[in-house]
């Protein structure tokens, strides 16, 4: 084997992978992140996810706001810088950077295809959750 292939072909796929994800993931995420800081005015996050609002109002709503946006991990740091910046807390703004990447209905789809079959308790399926037969 030649040892110069290999290395450029994994510099190759390197090269390709942050090209792609970077063009399709980073560069939105800066944009809407971006688009965030400059519009939102503070008036309006201060009340749910400042640093004086209510703790039971704050969590949840970063939570849900988490749950609604599919984006991956390298994503959602631009956005979580976004909210910071906008004026929310420390701590709804961490429950957001952990939500985001955690829920994504993409993560959560491959986590299960690719464990289909290994997840078993006694008298269910895994498949459909049933009881097996």
């Amino acid at each position: 084997m030649d040892i110069y292939a290999i290395v450029s072909s994994g510099f190759s796929a390197v090269y390709d992978y942050v090209l792609a994800h970077t063009l399709f993931c980073l560069v939105p995420a800066f944009f809407i992140a971006g688009a965030m800081a400059a519009l939102i005015p503070k008036d309006l996050l201060l009340p749910y996810l400042g640093k004086n609002s209510p703790k039971h109002i704050a969590y949840p709503l970063s939570v849900a706001s988490g749950l609604l946006l599919a984006v991956c991990s390298c994503t959602v740091l631009p956005l979580f810088a976004g909210i910071k910046k906008g004026g929310a807390g420390i701590g709804p703004a961490i429950a957001f950077l952990y939500t985001a990447p955690a829920t994504n209905i993409v993560a959560i789809l491959y986590t299960a295809v690719s464990s289909a079959g290994t997840w078993q308790r006694p008298g269910y399926s895994c498949r459909f959750c049933s009881p097996s037969q």
